[in-house]
This record gives C-alpha cells, structure tokens and sequence, in this order.
C-alpha cells in the first residue's frame, strides 16, 4: 500500500509545480497585485496597458498648451515642447522590476487569490533639452527695443529737445524661472519678465549752439531755452556753411590761421599767426565739421550778411563771451534758413523762417 501511495503523492506534487510555474509565468508578464504608479492602480496589468493608463492621467497634461505673453508676444506651447517630460514606461518597469523580487509563492498568491504584496512608484516630470530656451528668445525679438539717447530736432530750423527713451528687452532668466515655475504648478497661461534699459545722459545737450545761415545769427539754448543770440557772418554763396549737428572739439586763444588751399586763399601765405592780421581774431571755436570754425573777426562790416568761406564769424566781444559760455563737446546746429545775403541786402526776420 505504501509503495502506491508515494507516486500519487509525487504526481500531485509535481502536478502542482508544473501549475504554480504556469501561473508565475503569466505573473511574471503582469504587474503584481497592489501595483500603485503615481497614484494610479496598476496591478495585473501588463506593461503597455499599465503605461497607457498612467500616461493618460501623468503625460497627457503635459501636452496640452500653456499660452505665454509678454507685452506684443504671444505663444502657445506645451511642456512636454519646452522640455517638461516624463517617462512613464520607465516607471512602470520599475514597478515591474521591483515585483520579481518577490517570492514564486507570492506571485502565485496574487494570481490565484488575488493577494500581493504592495508596489509604489512615483513618476515625477522632469526638465530636459527642449524648446524652453528658444522660446524665450523669440519673445526677447519681438518685444526688444533698444534706448534711445535724447537729441535734437532741427527740421523746425530751431532747436528742439527730444528726450531720451527707455528701451525694453526681457529678462531671460527671469522669464525661465516663470515657465518652470507655471508649467509644475499647471498654469495655463504664464506671463514672461521684460526689464527696462535706460538710456545714459547726455551732458552735451544742457547747451546747444544754434547758427542760421541767411538769416545770420547765432543763439544759444540752456535747457532748451534761447539765452543769447548774436549776429554773424556765415558762408556766401559757393561757400556755405555746412548744415547739420556738429560739435565743439577745441578752444582755441590766440590762434594761427592755416591756408587751407582753396582756390580763394592762393597767394595767402601758408600760416598766419597771432596778431591783427590774423584772420580768426584772438578765439576760435573748431568744429568736426572739416575746416570750419567759429572765430572772431576784425572785418565788422560783414557781420549779419553771407561774406565767408564757410566759416562763423562773430565780433570780438561777442566770440569772446560765446567762448566763455561754451565747452569742448558742445553741439553746434548749423541750418541754412534762407539764401546767402551779401553785403547790402535787406536783414532777415527770424519769424519768417
């Protein structure tokens, strides 16, 4: 009796065996019961449906737009572009991995009875490569302005002041921390940073120097106010002065006058140094524009008319006073406001131009 009792018992053991390795198989394929992925109940799943499942509540959000603005900039963009991801498969394999360690009878108990131990997983986005830098700079393109410094407008033929301008460009870094900092929390629209860029003074425009040519005459603005004004002489006809925004770039006492070599200064002598016969007087203020000076004269009469070669005269007492307002730097417009007036002709109203 005992001898046909033992084969049966080693039938029913092996029999069973054979059972508990086809259930750890299919075990083997599915996520243990008690499977949990970020919340979500994954247990006797397979990998494929467990990762569509969690991605449907993890990745899905991730690809749905976030609206960015700043100023004129708009743009919509998910996370998941910008380089917010996750990687749920990972995850879901981590859970599976972490299942096989179990015991054979531990698997075989949560097929059979649907008993198991318990898994964990958290899945959290991550920032990676993605479009976040690039989106960035196309706002700063967009929205970006550079200062613009105060100046002058002379189109009126007077002085007038334009002042400075902010310009604009965003702030990079700023605006990063605001996508990152939106996107985690699951804003659906986030507001970019853009800062201010001053423009830097401009000390030169505290005093301008304003010459009319026709009308001859020449003022001086303080804070875009008329302070002074005198008369001049200015270039004749074939010799105008040269229109437009020039500077002051010496202060000249005593001066030499050097032939320039034009037709009218042949057989001139080559230097004229200081004295009464030198024709830019005892001051000269130099300009950048070439060979052109503001500079005393001894030749009173053609004070107020069109008798230069291009150059300003003043009288003596008026350059020297000019000459002790004025400084290296200054701006000097010069505006051709009516035709050249020679010697003789009628005097210019300033109300006419």
């Amino acid at each position: 009796m005992r001898a046909i009792v033992l084969p049966l018992t080693l039938a029913v053991v092996l029999a069973g065996s054979l059972t508990a390795a086809a259930v750890d198989r299919q075990a083997r394929g599915t996520l243990p019961a008690g499977t949990v992925v970020e919340g979500i109940d994954v247990g006797g799943l397979g990998v494929d449906a467990a990762v569509a499942r969690v991605g449907e509540a993890v990745e899905a959000p991730l690809h749905r737009p976030v609206t960015l603005t700043v100023d004129a900039f708009r743009s919509q963009v998910s996370p998941w572009d910008l380089g917010y991801r996750v990687d749920v498969r990972a995850a879901v394999r981590q859970a599976m991995n972490a299942g096989r360690t179990v015991t054979v009878g531990s698997r075989v108990s949560g097929v059979l009875f649907g008993a198991g131990s318990t898994s964990v997983v958290d899945v959290q986005p991550a920032w990676g490569p993605g479009r976040l830098d690039e989106v960035v700079a196309a706002a700063g393109r967009v929205i970006g302005a550079p200062p613009k410094d105060a100046d002058i407008d002379i189109s009126s033929g007077w002085v007038k002041a334009v002042p400075e301008k902010a310009g604009k460009e965003i702030d990079v870094e700023a605006s990063k921390r605001a996508i990152m900092a939106g996107v985690a929390a699951g804003d659906t629209a986030v507001h970019l940073v853009a800062r201010p860029l001053r423009a830097a003074s401009d000390p030169t425009l505290a005093k301008v120097v304003l010459v009319r040519a026709g009308e001859n005459k020449l003022y001086l603005y303080e804070n875009g106010q008329i302070v002074r004004s005198w008369p001049v002489a200015t270039g004749a006809a074939g010799y105008l002065t040269p229109e437009g925004v020039w500077h002051i770039t010496q202060k000249l006492v005593n001066p030499s006058w050097h032939n320039p070599g034009s037709a009218w200064a042949k057989g001139l002598p080559a230097v004229i140094g200081p004295g009464p016969g030198n024709p830019l007087g005892t001051r000269a203020l130099r300009l950048d524009a070439p060979a052109i000076l503001i500079h005393a004269t001894s030749n009173r009469s053609s004070i107020g008319f069109s008798e230069s070669h291009g150059c300003i005269r003043m009288t003596e007492e008026n350059e020297a006073e000019l000459f002790s307002m004025v400084d290296v730097g200054t701006r000097v417009a010069i505006v051709q406001v009516a035709p050249p007036r020679p010697k003789g002709s009628a005097p210019v109203a300033a109300t006419e131009y």
